[in-house]
């Protein structure tokens, strides 16, 4: 067994004997996390069995650029299309000027300042474009930036890299300022970088990659977002073959991650099946009556919501979640 502070959050990293011999209720409060990587085919009825819930450990959004911008709309929620249309108007009226440029160096800097900021404001933030300076500075060719400017002030922008050998564009990262955030500007950048993507001809666009765990370094609500903009989450494997592999895990929460926490899961029907099998949505909160909604977004598939409990008000004799359907 190993003990890893992934960003914060403390998570066990054990084998499958270790993962179905150990009584994980006295590790409540110690760690948030129970982990088992690569779990095979032929252990995880056991393991869910033992409340561990094999998922692809990565997820990727993607979404079809369609033929044009009308067809993609209308693939939207009617609510969704109704608040980028109030995004647009909003933007028009504050005087914003939106363009798509090259990604040059010094632009490249005064984004990744405005993501600075943005990542400050953050409950748990884990600043990968800062990280990625360097890389990005050498695919500047490859990649464009939708930006917004206010009185010559970049407020927001989207940096987003051509794939051409997989047909697709990747929005990487965007960033807006505090007010802008609560206009929805995101939305203006992210529909302005897919519509650029389909006019350079290309068939899909990623709205990038996410720890297949809401409720820490990203937030349970931002699946809802990307769900809402038309974009549906597949295991990264499935898109990038050497960035992505599956685990099983056992959530015993606590107070470092957020109420709720979400994670996509195979289904009981996939073991043996690996990424190519549907997802369902698991989400895992103290709340006796979750909205479940205000999370799932758009998501078509299976929710099972489980309840925590903290180990004082449990009963030894009961589960260690009790689920119900959403």
């Amino acid at each position: 067994m190993q003990i890893e502070d992934t960003h914060g959050l403390p998570v066990a990293v054990v084998s499958v004997q270790e993962a179905l011999g150990t009584d994980w209720e006295t590790w409540r409060g110690r760690v948030a996390v129970v982990r088992v990587g690569n779990p095979p085919a032929a252990d995880r009825p056991a393991l869910r069995a033992a409340g561990f819930l094999p998922k692809p450990s990565w997820l990727t959004w993607i979404a079809d650029t369609r033929a044009t911008e009308e067809e993609f709309l209308r693939g939207l929620h009617r609510k969704e299309r109704q608040s980028v249309q109030a995004a647009r108007r909003h933007a028009a009226a504050s005087d914003l000027r939106v363009e798509v440029l090259p990604l040059t160096e010094p632009l490249l800097e005064e984004f990744l300042g405005l993501y600075e900021r943005q990542m400050a404001r953050m409950r748990q933030a884990l600043p990968v474009a800062v990280q990625q300076r360097d890389q990005l500075r050498e695919a500047c060719a490859d990649l464009y930036a939708v930006c917004a400017r206010q009185a010559g002030t970049l407020v927001g922008a989207c940096l987003s890299q051509r794939l051409p050998e997989a047909d697709l564009v990747r929005l990487r990262f965007s960033a807006v300022d505090e007010r802008s955030r609560s206009h929805s500007l995101a939305r203006v950048l992210y529909m302005a970088a897919i519509g650029h993507a389909r006019e350079l001809g290309f068939g899909q666009v990623s709205l990038g990659n996410d720890p297949n765990l809401y409720g820490h370094v990203v937030e349970a609500g931002l699946f809802a977002f990307k769900t809402r903009l038309g974009f549906r989450p597949v295991p990264s494997q499935t898109v990038h073959p050497h960035r992505g592999d599956d685990s099983a895990d056992l959530v015993l929460g606590g107070p470092l991650l957020a109420d709720p926490a979400l994670l996509l899961s195979y289904p009981e029907t996939a073991d043996g099946d690996g990424p190519a099998a549907p997802l369902r949505m698991e989400l895992f909160t103290a709340t006796d009556a979750p909205d479940a909604s205000r999370y799932t977004g758009s998501y078509g598939g299976e929710v099972r919501v489980h309840v925590l409990r903290p180990a004082a008000d449990r009963d030894d004799s009961a589960p260690l979640t009790s689920t119900a359907s959403a």
